[in-house]
C-alpha cells in the first residue's frame, strides 16, 4: 500500500492549485493506492482551515477513485475531536491523527484522546507513532488496547522491533523512507511516503520486487528527501522532476541550502521520471 504524504506548492504566498492537481495526477498515475493531503510534508500547521479544505477539494476532484487521508496534528483532544469532524464533512477518506507534541502526554492520556477522536468520526483512523516530531514512543500496551477499535498506524520511528510487534495488532505502513526495506522485512505492508512526491513508480516498485538498481536510486532519494526538515528537500526534489515550479516554503522553514541543492543536482532526474 502506498500513501503519498504530499507537499503543498505555492505561488507567492498562496496554495498552487494548478501544480497541486499536477502533483495529484501525477500520483494517480504513478500507482499510489491513496493520497495523504494535509499531513507534515503538507505543512499542515502552516496553513489556515480555508487552505486545508481546498487541498482535500482539489485531490478528490482530481483524483476520486484515491482516498484521501487528512492529517489531524492538534495536542488539544477537543481541537482534535472536532478537526477529524471536520476532515469528515469535506470529504476525506480517513484521518491520521498524532500523538499530543510539546505537551506530550500519558499512555492513559493518549488512549482517551483517541478515543475522544473516534467517537467523533466513522471514518478509518491511523495513527502516527513519530518520535523525531512529538518527543516519545507510543506506548505498545495502549496500542494493543486501541487496536479493537483503529486499524492502522504509520510508524516513523527506528526500532524494527517495535514495528513487528505492533504488526502483529495493526496494520503498519513504514513512515520514514529511510528505512523501508527495513521495515517491511518486521511486517510493515506498505509506507505513507514522502520520496514518492518525486517517484511514485519507483516507491511502489520498492514495495514488490525491486531491483538492485532501483533500490540504489530509492535509497539516494530516501536519504537526500530528509537531508534538512521535511519538507524542504522534498520542494527542492520535486522542481527538479519538474512537479513544481519553484520550492516556496513558509516560515519559519526556509529553502534548501546550497550544499543540499548540490546533493540533489547530481541526482539523474531523468531516471527518476
Amino acid at each position: 500500500m502506498l500513501v503519498t504524504a504530499l507537499a503543498t506548492p505555492y505561488k507567492e504566498g498562496k496554495i498552487d492549485c494548478y501544480r497541486y492537481e499536477s502533483s495529484v495526477a501525477r500520483q494517480a498515475e504513478g500507482g499510489a493506492d491513496a493520497l495523504l493531503c494535509v499531513g507534515t510534508t503538507a505543512e499542515a500547521l502552516l496553513l489556515s482551515e480555508c487552505e486545508k479544505k481546498l487541498l482535500v477539494k482539489l485531490a478528490k476532484g482530481v483524483a476520486p477513485h484515491l482516498p484521501v487521508w487528512v492529517g489531524v496534528e492538534d495536542p488539544d483532544t477537543a481541537k482534535a475531536a472536532t478537526r477529524a469532524q471536520i476532515a469528515e464533512q469535506w470529504g476525506a477518506d480517513g484521518i491520521l491523527v498524532a500523538p499530543p507534541a510539546f505537551v506530550k502526554c500519558t499512555p492513559r492520556g493518549y488512549a482517551l484522546h483517541i478515543g475522544a477522536v473516534a467517537e467523533r468520526v466513522k471514518m478509518p483512523i491511523m495513527l502516527y507513532n513519530a518520535p523525531g516530531r512529538c518527543g516519545y514512543v507510543l506506548d505498545e500496551q495502549t496500542l494493543s488496547e486501541l487496536s479493537s477499535r483503529v486499524r492502522y498506524l504509520k510508524d516513523a520511528g527506528d526500532d524494527a522491533g517495535f514495528t513487528e510487534r505492533t504488526s502483529k495488532k495493526m496494520t503498519v505502513l513504514c513512515g520514514n523512507d529511510k528505512l523501508l526495506l527495513q521495515m517491511l522485512a518486521h511486517g510493515a505492508v506498505g509506507v505513507v511516503s514522502v520520496v514518492s512526491n518525486v517517484a511514485p513508480r519507483l516507491v511502489k516498485a520498492m514495495l514488490r520486487s525491486p531491483t538492485e538498481e532501483q533500490k540504489k536510486l530509492f535509497g539516494r532519494l530516501a536519504e537526500l528527501s530528509m537531508a534538512e526538515i521535511n519538507p524542504i528537500a522534498v520542494k527542492y526534489m520535486l522542481v527538479k522532476a519538474g512537479v513544481f515550479d519553484n520550492c516556496e516554503v513558509r516560515l519559519p522553514l526556509t529553502s534548501a541550502s546550497e550544499a543540499t541543492r548540490k546533493k540533489i543536482d547530481e541526482i539523474d532526474w531523468e531516471q527518476v521520471k
